[in-house]
C-alpha cells in the first residue's frame, strides 16, 4: 500500500535527521530515518492510528527538521522526551505524539494529557506506506 504525502517541506540541510539523531545518540530503524527525510513535516493521507487501547487517532504530521517550520523536533525533544525512551517523529490532530520507544523499539502514541503510552496496532504499510 502507498501512502500518499502532503505538504512535504524539502530539508534545509539534508543531513538534518541524521545529524540530530547522532547528537543526541539516537538509533533508530533505517526505515523510520528514510521516512523522516523523505517527507519532512508532511501530512499523510491514510490518517488513522490505532493502539493497543482500541482507540483511533488522526495522524496530523510528521515533526519537520527544519528550524523554520511550524512543527518542528527542536521544539519538542529533547525537552518533552530527552529522559525517556521516546523518540517523538510526528503528531496527531489533538497534540498527542507518534514516537518511536527506543527501549521496546515499537511506534508508540504518547498522550499528552495522561502522560500514558499506548502501543500502535497500525502496520508500517498502512502508517508509511513500506
Amino acid at each position: 500500500m502507498n501512502t500518499t504525502w502532503k505538504y512535504v517541506k524539502p530539508l534545509e540541510n539534508k543531513f538534518a535527521v541524521k545529524d540530530y539523531l547522532k547528537k543526541y545518540h539516537i538509533c533508530l530503524p533505517d526505515y523510520l530515518v528514510s521516512i523522516m527525510e523523505r517527507y519532512n513535516g508532511g501530512r499523510p493521507a491514510e490518517k488513522q492510528i490505532v493502539t493497543s487501547e482500541n482507540r483511533e487517532y488522526v495522524f496530523k504530521a510528521l515533526l519537520s527538521y527544519n528550524k523554520k517550520d511550524r512543527e518542528t523536533v527542536y521544539e519538542i525533544y529533547p525537552e518533552l522526551f530527552g529522559k525517556t525512551s521516546l523518540y517523538p517523529i510526528g503528531s496527531d490532530a489533538a497534540g498527542n505524539f507518534i514516537c518511536y520507544d527506543t527501549d521496546a523499539m515499537k511506534l508508540v502514541l504518547y498522550n499528552h494529557e495522561t502522560e500514558g503510552v499506548e502501543i500502535i496496532k497500525n502496520s508500517l504499510s498502512s502508517l508509511f506506506g513500506i
